[in-house]
C-alpha cells in the first residue's frame, strides 16, 4: 500500500504582499500575518476543501511580522489573535472582531515572533531590540517578565510545558532560561541566524537557522541531540504535528520539507521564492505563506486534494518555475568559468565579500569573514538573480537589500540595508546621518537605491521625521520643506543643498579681479542658509510659546506675521516679537534662532536687528557649552547676516570674539554645525577680502588651521578649503602676508598631511573630485 503524500488542496488569495507568519485555531480556523500590513482570518467551508476570508485585522501601520492565537478557557472563555508588526506594536483582538481591543508599543524594534504561552492567559514576544518578553492577559501593559542576554536581534521565541523558556538569534545562539529570568543554558552549534523553535516534549525542541540545519536539544542538560540536513537554504520556519510523529519545515529553497525520525519524508516545492512560514492544521493538514503573498495548503488526505484539474495546473506551475529559474540562471550564471573551490585559498578583501564557486556543477554561494578571517558557505544559488537569498540579513536583522556603498579609497564598503517597500529617501536619510556623510549626496544615495533595487520611488507625505532636539515631530531646524524635493533632485549636479544656491560651485578658473592669479572666491557672494520648512517652525513657535509663562506669551498672530516676514511679507511689529522670541530660556529658543536667520536676508529687518543688542545674543549661544542646536542656528544667523550692509558691519565688528569663541569649543558637533561653522568661517574671508582687513586674515587663517582636522563632513571640508584657498590667493599680492600665511600652514604638520591625503583621495563623498582639487591647489600655493 502506498504511503499518504500531500498534495495541493486549496489556495487562499488575498494578501498582496509576503505572508509571513501562519497561527491556526482548533476548529481550522487560520490567521495569516503579511507584509502588505494587514493580518487576515480564513474560516474553512463547510463541506468543500476552500475556505473563506472572514475578516482582514486592522490597527498597524507597518508590516505584520507576527502572529499568534489564545484558545479560549473557563478562565479566558473568548478566543484571542495576537499579532506584532514592524511598527513596535502588538495588537490584541477578540476572535471576531476587526479593530484591536488593545495596542501597545511593546518593543523598540520590529516585534518579529510571537508564541502562546503553557501557562493559561500568557503569550511571549521577541524583537530585533535583543529582548524576548513574558505577557500575562491580567496585566498587558506590562510583561511580566524581560529577558536580555543576546548580543543580536531575537529571532524566536516559545515556552517549554516544564516552564523553561527558550529563545533564539541572530547572535547564532539559543539560551534556556528559567522562570524568573535566569540564565540555564547558552546552547551554541548553529553557524548562522537561529530562525525558529519547535517544542518536541516537556524538556525537548528543534530548531531551525539560516545555516539549512536542524538541531535536536534537551533543554534540562543543554546538550545537542542531533543535527538534521535536508533543505539547501535558509530555513525560516517549522512545525511539530499533535502527536509528535512528523515535523514540517520552510525556507528560502522554495520547498516545504516533511520529517519523519530524522528524516525527509517528502518535498513539496513551491513556485515562489521563500517559503516563510509553515504549520500543521488540526487535521494534519500543513499550511503554508510565502513571498508571493499567496496561503496554501496541502493535505495527505485524498478526499481532501484539489481536482485532478488543479493538480494538473498546479504541477504544471512548479514545473515552469523551475525551469524558468534555471534558464535565467543559465543566463546570467555560466557555471563553466566560475571559479573552483581552490578560490577559496585565497582571502577576501572585505567583510560581507561574496564569491559563488562551481562545486560539482553547481553554483554555491561563500561570504567572506573578516574576523574569522575565511570563507563561510552560504548556500546555493536559488532562482534567476544569483543571489544567495531574497532575505539578507544585516546586524541581525532582514532586508530586501544589503548594497556595499563605497565612500573613500582604501576603506572598507559601508552596508546599507535596505526593504523594497521603505522609502528611499528615507533610508538614504539615515544612512547618511549614521555614517556622517554630506547632506548632498542625499538624491544621489536615494537613486542609486531605486536604480538597484528596481524599486518605485515611495512618497509618504506622513512619515513622521524626528526632531533631534525635543523628540518632537517633523521639525528639524533650518531643514528644508518636503516642497523643495523636486527643486533639489532637478539641480543635483550643480545645487548648493545647503543653501539651495546653484551659483555656489566655485571654480579654479574664476579670476581674482586683482591679479591674474587664479581665485577661490564663488562670484563675490556671501552664502545663505534660505531652505525651511516654515509651517513646521511655525508649529514649533506656537508649541513653545504655550510653555512660556502667561504673561510673556505671545499672541498668535504676531508669531504668524514673524514666519510671514520670512515670506518678504514685512510687518514693522515683527522686530519687538523676534526681540521677545530671542529672550525664550535655551532650551526654547531655537525655532526662533531658526525664523531669526531667515528674516534676516530681509534688508530691512536686518538694518533694524543687526545692533548691539544683538551680540549678547550671539554670544550667549556660541559658547562651548551652549546646546548644539542653538550653536549650529547662531553660525547659520552669523552668516545670513553678510548679505547686507548693516549685518556685515556688526558681523565684521564681532568678529575677534566670534572667532575665539570659535576657537574654544570642544568639539564641533555634527555635519550640520560643522556645516554652518565653514559657512560662516568662507563669509568672512570674503569679507575681509572686500574690506582689505589683512591682520583679520591673518587671524582666520590660524582659526582654520586649529578646527581642520576636527572637521569631518566632507561639505564643511570643502567649504574651509574654498576659505583657506581665497586667503592664500588674496595673500599673493601682498609678500609678507603671503609669508606670513604660508609660514601659519607649514607649521602644522597635522594640516599638511591632511592636505596630501585629500588631494590624493577619491570616493563617492567627494564624486566631482572638488576636495582633491582643492586640496592639490593649496598645496601648490604654500610649496
Amino acid at each position: 500500500m502506498d504511503k499518504p503524500v500531500y498534495k495541493l488542496s486549496c489556495t487562499l488569495l488575498g494578501h498582496s504582499e509576503d505572508v509571513r507568519a501562519i497561527a491556526t485555531f482548533q476548529d481550522g480556523t487560520i490567521v495569516s500575518a503579511s507584509r502588505d500590513k494587514t493580518a487576515r482570518v480564513w474560516l474553512p467551508n463547510r463541506g468543500s476543501n476552500g475556505y473563506a476570508e472572514t475578516a482582514v485585522l486592522e490597527g498597524h501601520s507597518n508590516f505584520v511580522s507576527s502572529v499568534c492565537v489564545i484558545h479560549s478557557t473557563e478562565r479566558y472563555p473568548k478566543s484571542l489573535i495576537i499579532t506584532g508588526s514592524n511598527d513596535r506594536h502588538i495588537c490584541v483582538y477578540l476572535l471576531g472582531e476587526k479593530e484591536p481591543m488593545i495596542k501597545m508599543k511593546a518593543h523598540e524594534d520590529t516585534v518579529c515572533n510571537l508564541k502562546a504561552g503553557n501557562e493559561e492567559g500568557t503569550f511571549l514576544s521577541c524583537s530585533w531590540d535583543l529582548t524576548g518578553k513574558l505577557w500575562h492577559l491580567d496585566n498587558i501593559g506590562e510583561p511580566r517578565l524581560i529577558l536580555q542576554g543576546h548580543t543580536l536581534a531575537v529571532w524566536c521565541i516559545a515556552d517549554l510545558p516544564n516552564k523553561l523558556i527558550l529563545t533564539g538569534s541572530a547572535d547564532k545562539s539559543v539560551i534556556v532560561w528559567t522562570r524568573d529570568g535566569l540564565k540555564l543554558h547558552t546552547l551554541e552549534g548553529h553557524t548562522d541566524c537561529v530562525r525558529n523553535i519547535a517544542t518536541l516534549k516537556d524538556d525537548e525542541f528543534l530548531t531551525c537557522a539560516n545555516d539549512a540545519t536542524i538541531r535536536h536539544w534537551n533543554a534540562t542538560s543543554g546538550s545537542c541531540m542531533g543535527v538534521y540536513y535536508g533543505h539547501e537554504n535558509y530555513i525560516y520556519s517549522m512545525a511539530i504535528l499533535s502527536n509528535g510523529l512528523s515535523t514540517v519545515t520552510s525556507g528560502e529553497d522554495k520547498t516545504i520539507r516533511v520529517w519523519k525520525n530524522g528524516q525527509i519524508d517528502q518535498t513539496i516545492t513551491l513556485p515562489t521564492s521563500s517559503v516563510w512560514c509553515v504549520d500543521f492544521l488540526v487535521n494534519g493538514d500543513i499550511v503554508s505563506g510565502s513571498s508571493d503573498g499567496i496561503i496554501r495548503i496541502f493535505s495527505n488526505d485524498s478526499s481532501r486534494w484539489a481536482s485532478a484539474e488543479e493538480l494538473e495546473a498546479w504541477e504544471h506551475q512548479v514545473n515552469d518555475d523551475q525551469l524558468k529559474s534555471q534558464q535565467e540562471l543559465a543566463e546570467n550564471i555560466n557555471i563553466n568559468t566560475m571559479p573552483t573551490i581552490s578560490e577559496l585559498s585565497q582571502p577576501g578583501t572585505h567583510e560581507g565579500q561574496i564569491k559563488m564557486i562551481n562545486e560539482n556543477g553547481k553554483p554555491i554561494v561563500y561570504s567572506w569573514s573578516q574576523n574569522e578571517k575565511k570563507w563561510n558557505k552560504v548556500g546555493d544559488v536559488v532562482g534567476a538573480t544569483g543571489k544567495k537569498s531574497s532575505k539578507q540579513l544585516y546586524n541581525g536583522k532582514e532586508y530586501d537589500y544589503i548594497f556595499h556603498i563605497d565612500v573613500q579609497e582604501g576603506a572598507p564598503p559601508l552596508k546599507l540595508p535596505y526593504n523594497k517597500t521603505e522609502d528611499p529617501w528615507h533610508v538614504a536619510q539615515k544612512f547618511i546621518h549614521q555614517h556622517g556623510l554630506s547632506q548632498m549626496f542625499l538624491d544621489q544615495i536615494a537613486n542609486f537605491i531605486i536604480k538597484n533595487s528596481e524599486s518605485t520611488p515611495v512618497f509618504n507625505t506622513n512619515s513622521q521625521l524626528t526632531d533631534p532636539f525635543t523628540g518632537g515631530n517633523r521639525y528639524i531646524p533650518g531643514s528644508s520643506s518636503s516642497s523643495n524635493i523636486s527643486q533639489a533632485q532637478a539641480n543635483i549636479s550643480n545645487a548648493d543643498p545647503f543653501t539651495g544656491a546653484n551659483r555656489y560651485i566655485p571654480q579654479n578658473n574664476i579670476t581674482n579681479p586683482q591679479s591674474s592669479t587664479t581665485s577661490y572666491i564663488p562670484h563675490n557672494t556671501y552664502l545663505k542658509f534660505e531652505q525651511a520648512n516654515l509651517t513646521a517652525i511655525l508649529e514649533k513657535l506656537k508649541e513653545f510659546n504655550s510653555k512660556q509663562n502667561a504673561e510673556q506669551q505671545i499672541p498668535e498672530d504676531e508669531l504668524v506675521a514673524v514666519v510671514d516676514a520670512a515670506k518678504n511679507k514685512f510687518n514693522p511689529e515683527v522686530i519687538n516679537t523676534l526681540w521677545k522670541l530671542l529672550d525664550w530660556s535655551d532650551e526654547y529658543v531655537f525655532p526662533a534662532l531658526d525664523i531669526t536667520r531667515l528674516v534676516v536676508l530681509n534688508k530691512t529687518i536686518n538694518d533694524q536687528l543687526c545692533n548691539d543688542n544683538l551680540v549678547p545674543i550671539i554670544q550667549r549661544h556660541l559658547k562651548k557649552d551652549a546646546l548644539l542646536a542653538n550653536q549650529m542656528l547662531t553660525f547659520r544667523l552669523l552668516s545670513n547676516m553678510f548679505n547686507h550692509e548693516k549685518g556685515e558691519r556688526l558681523d565684521l565688528m564681532n568678529a575677534d570674539n566670534v572667532l575665539k569663541y570659535l576657537s574654544d569649543l570642544s568639539s564641533l558637533g555634527n555635519k550640520n554645525n560643522q556645516i554652518a561653522i565653514a559657512t560662516y568661517i568662507l563669509n568672512l574671508v570674503i569679507a575681509f577680502y572686500k574690506t582689505d582687513n589683512v591682520p583679520g586674515r591673518t587671524k582666520v587663517c590660524n582659526v582654520i588651521i586649529k578646527i581642520f582636522a576636527g572637521l569631518k563632513d566632507p561639505e564643511a571640508v570643502f567649504r574651509i578649503l574654498v576659505a583657506l584657498g581665497t586667503l592664500l590667493t588674496i595673500a599673493r599680492n601682498n609678500i609678507e602676508e603671503n609669508k606670513a600665511l604660508i609660514q601659519i600652514i607649514q607649521q602644522s604638520n597635522e594640516t599638511v598631511e591632511l592636505l596630501k591625503s585629500m588631494s590624493i583621495s577619491k570616493s563617492m563623498l567627494d564624486p566631482h573630485g572638488r576636495v582633491s582639487k582643492c586640496s592639490t591647489h593649496i598645496l601648490n600655493l604654500i610649496s
